[in-house]
């Protein structure tokens, strides 16, 4: 490594001596005066001497908290939360959002939202102002114990919710008539939620995953249930669908282990996707279903269920694929070649 030199003036002579920073001492080249070398000092820190801004708003948007207390209570003024706003704020514990906010927004094309990830928020206290929720507003936000949405909220975006492992009680506003896909997904303590009358569709996964769920009612005028809406709710053991439901999404029930019991209106539509029907697949309790006319594809979407097995055997065919059997004094099925065993 390359030794630094620096410039000492003789305390004798004044001449200007060039030295070797590391030596202690050195003789002035001019009159033999023997001097220290001065020890080279790190530069002094740079601070930021910018004051630390808690609420950064702009034009009535709360762009940024960069408070470091565990309660934000929003001053007034502000007219709606941005996108990233607290995005990340593991230590916030409350926010108190004031009446005027009229939008929690979300930022990315709806991949980030406004409390993503405050991994210690508890407790929010909404405004009646408030109308729209944006996706993934609250996502991640484990220790969210419980929501009271006001009346005026009208729209909540997709995964709005999901994540929020802790949250076990929902208030829902009137004014909802859509839940949105992901909006409770992996909710996994949620057992108290009422939907209100005026919702007409149940999205994709809205409540996928929430296994402390215990008994829904689907209240009339929804029309539409989405795929995997309830797939994996373990705990769900009663379910009432309304006349008013016509479309029921691919695995919308799928492995609700605990639900014995299903009444699936007449009008009803089995829809499929990529990966097949299997509306009911793996519910290995349901025995009781009443249902009008029994679908062709009845065996997909009952796949894996105790009421499809007894269903096979009252019409004679293979409780194990529903294929016909053939043979006079020994039947075997002539789709799997089991023999029959009932």
């Amino acid at each position: 490594m390359q030794v630094a030199e620096i410039e000492v003036a003789c305390p004798m002579c004044g001449d200007i001596n060039p030295v070797d920073s590391e030596l202690d001492t050195a003789v002035c080249r001019s009159c033999g005066a023997a001097f220290a070398v001065p020890k080279m000092m790190d530069e002094p820190p740079v601070y930021d001497e910018r004051p630390v801004v808690e609420f950064d708003i702009r034009s009535g948007v709360l762009e940024a908290y960069g408070g470091t207390s565990p309660v934000a209570v929003v001053p007034q003024g502000v007219t709606a939360i941005g996108g990233q706003a607290f995005k990340g704020c593991e230590g916030l514990r409350k926010v108190v959002l004031p009446e005027g906010v009229t939008e929690i927004q979300s930022s990315g094309e709806g991949r980030w939202g406004a409390f993503f990830g405050c991994r210690s928020l508890e407790t929010v206290e909404l405004p009646s102002t408030l109308t729209r929720i944006g996706s993934n507003a609250f996502n991640s936000c484990v220790q969210l114990a419980n929501i009271d949405l006001p009346d005026s909220v009208t729209m909540i975006g997709p995964g709005a919710f999901c994540g929020c492992t802790a949250l076990a009680a929902v208030k829902l506003s009137r004014g909802l008539r859509e839940l949105a896909n992901d909006i409770f997904r992996s909710c996994a303590s949620l057992t108290d939620i009422k939907l209100n009358g005026n919702i007409k569709t149940i999205g994709s996964y809205a409540f996928a995953d929430c296994c402390e769920l215990r008994a829904l009612t689907i209240p009339p005028g929804v029309k539409t249930i989405g795929s995997f809406a309830f797939s994996g709710c373990t705990g769900l053991t009663d379910m009432v669908l309304p006349a008013t439901l016509v479309s029921l999404g691919a695995s919308a029930f799928s492995e609700c282990r605990n639900l014995s019991a299903i009444n699936i209106p007449a009008a009803v539509e089995f829809e499929t996707d990529g990966s097949g029907v299997r509306t009911f697949a793996g519910c290995s309790s349901l025995k009781d279903v009443s249902i009008g006319k029994i679908p062709d594809n009845f065996a997909e979407i009952f796949a894996s269920t105790p009421w499809l097995e007894i269903y096979l055997q009252k019409q004679g065919r293979c409780r194990h694929c529903g294929g016909n059997f053939k043979g006079v004094f020994k039947k075997v099925c002539e789709v799997c070649g089991l023999p029959k065993d009932y």
